[in-house]
């Protein structure tokens, strides 16, 4: 099978990741990629739903036909090159991009319109979580909060203002993976957890 160059660019912007899309049957994935490297099948009464490629993880539905669910590319905070193997299918051109790309500079890359684009970040534990969803697209960042005292961070979330906040955490954020979903991605936040959010624009704003 000819290995493929997928552009990083488009896959942001259209949640298709060279030959795999949100959508696609488990017999479509296996065709295009082959078998996985693994499979979860913990929960799994009788077809794994979790595959792995690389780092490459894809969920599907639990009942035929098994369409998939979402997908992940998982460690991109070790991507360091200008492009990066993600299956023996394919690799990657980062077109710029990198795992210490900030969010500003996500939304500022005319990825998606500004409308498009909501951030949302919480506190858990002794660091912040901060989520850029687009479409069908989750960017899920960690942020450094060795700057934070006592690395508190609830405490600190409820004392700073939404524009220091911004200041602070943008250039201190790492990516850990990123999402393509069959659906919205913002469905994915959930009451569950105490998400703020601040508009693609507003977030743009307070960096600059």
């Amino acid at each position: 099978m000819k290995k493929q160059l997928v552009s990083f660019r488009d896959f942001l912007k259209t949640g298709t990741l060279g030959p795999v899309s949100p959508g696609m049957k488990m017999i479509e994935i296996a065709k295009e990629l082959g078998a996985p490297d693994g499979w979860l099948t913990e929960y799994a009464e009788t077809v794994p739903d979790y595959w792995f490629y690389g780092k490459l993880e894809v969920s599907f539905d639990k009942d035929p036909p098994y369409e998939l669910h979402w997908f992940q590319i998982e460690d991109v905070h070790a991507i360091r090159g200008n492009t990066e193997r993600i299956t023996d299918q394919f690799a990657l051109s980062m077109d710029g991009f990198n795992s210490r790309t900030k969010p500003s500079e996500f939304l500022a890359a005319s990825l998606w319109t500004p409308e498009e684009a909501m951030v949302f970040y919480t506190a858990s534990r002794d660091y912040i979580e901060l989520n850029i969803c687009a479409g069908s697209i989750q960017i899920y960042f960690r942020v450094d909060t060795d700057y934070i005292e006592d690395r508190d961070a609830e405490k600190y979330l409820k004392g700073v203002t939404v524009s220091r906040l911004i200041c602070d955490i943008d250039h201190r954020t790492e990516i850990d993976s990123i999402y393509s979903y069959s659906h919205p991605a913002i469905e994915q936040i959930t009451n569950a957890i105490d998400w703020r959010p601040i508009g693609g624009k507003d977030y743009l704003n307070f960096a600059r």
